[in-house]
């Protein structure tokens, strides 16, 4: 009977848990627009009725997923480059600052969130190295990726938004040329209104917020092993085996 109350209860904090991120979800879905004017007073409003690391650090991704697109196209054309060209060429095809034209790749993703995480008070990081499946020591260049560390309640926690985001999330698939896209991020710098949104079956992916080391090893390889979190961090031929 004692047995049946316990399990009871582990399933009723489930449920509440589960209900509790959900609404801090949907305050980073839904924050209004009146308070989109600058990045601090957002900020500001997104985080104001947590006290938790872990609530703050969750409304800031959330928001990021529902308002940030993925620039499809800026990927596209890093592609071209090859793996010791890209870091040069990179800002050839510019997305501006992500802050005003909600469109970037993961490291301007990355870094939006480390901007957002840092005035709501968090310490974090941008973490660079490399994600995904399939990786050889021939083609780890093209699996660069920025992703980040956020200091929960003293810890360091693993966070990549960028994953996080689920659904229509990608931009920029019809678009062919340069002179286009650069339309589409002046269109976007001068008033985010002009954008046409396409966000209605987003979703946030709960395994990448506050992801495991021990899974996140799995996918991500750090370029410094200590944002492995890892007692015995792995060596990059352990990875990619």
């Amino acid at each position: 009977m004692i047995r049946r109350v316990g399990l009871f209860f582990l399933i009723l904090l489930s449920f509440v848990g589960i209900a509790h991120a959900s609404a801090v979800d949907n305050r980073g879905k839904n924050a209004p627009t009146r308070y989109d004017t600058d990045m601090k007073t957002l900020v500001d409003y997104l985080v104001e009725p947590y006290t938790r690391d872990e609530d703050k650090a969750r409304v800031i991704l959330a928001w990021i997923v529902y308002h940030v697109d993925y620039d499809q196209y800026k990927l596209k054309k890093m592609m071209d480059y090859s793996s010791s060209l890209r870091a040069r060429r990179q800002n050839e095809i510019s997305t501006g600052d992500i802050w005003q034209t909600r469109i970037g790749i993961c490291d301007d993703i990355a870094e939006l969130y480390q901007r957002m995480a840092l005035m709501a008070g968090l310490d974090s990081v941008v973490i660079t190295g490399y994600a995904g499946h399939g990786i050889t020591n021939r083609n780890k260049g093209d699996y660069r990726h920025a992703w980040n560390g956020v200091k929960i309640d003293g810890k360091w926690a693993l966070v990549d938004p960028t994953w996080a985001m689920k659904g229509d999330y990608r931009e920029g698939q019809n678009i062919s040329s340069k002179r286009q896209h650069a339309r589409e991020i002046e269109k976007r710098e001068s008033g985010l209104k002009n954008v046409k949104k396409k966000r209605s079956n987003r979703q946030l992916d709960d395994d990448w917020f506050m992801t495991k080391p021990q899974e996140m090893i799995k996918t991500h390889y750090p370029d410094d092993p200590k944002w492995q979190l890892l007692d015995r961090p792995k060596s990059f031929a352990s990875f990619i085996r």
